[in-house]
């Protein structure tokens, strides 16, 4: 299985009791961009994360069994209610 880079872009920011959190502002799969996000200042940086290339094809898929189960779970009710 082949995999791939991504760049989480993150910045810091004061959350509403003052405390310093680091934020997820973007994600890319471009190194170059990633770098010109950290440059811009110190409180901004990056992460890396390796993701299976066919990360796409799952996703997919994911959203083909959710809504499978959302059609399910709409007949089910339709049954429900014809049988009352």
């Amino acid at each position: 299985m082949d995999y791939c880079h991504v760049f989480v872009l993150t910045t810091l920011a004061l959350d509403k009791k003052g405390d310093v959190k680091s934020r997820n502002v973007a994600a890319t799969f471009d190194l170059f961009e990633a770098e010109d996000h950290r440059n811009k200042g110190v409180e901004n940086d990056y992460e890396v994360l390796v993701v299976p290339c066919d990360w796409m094809e799952d996703a997919a898929q994911s959203e083909l069994i959710s809504a499978m189960r959302e059609f399910r779970n709409l007949v089910k009710q339709m049954q429900d209610e014809a049988l009352r």
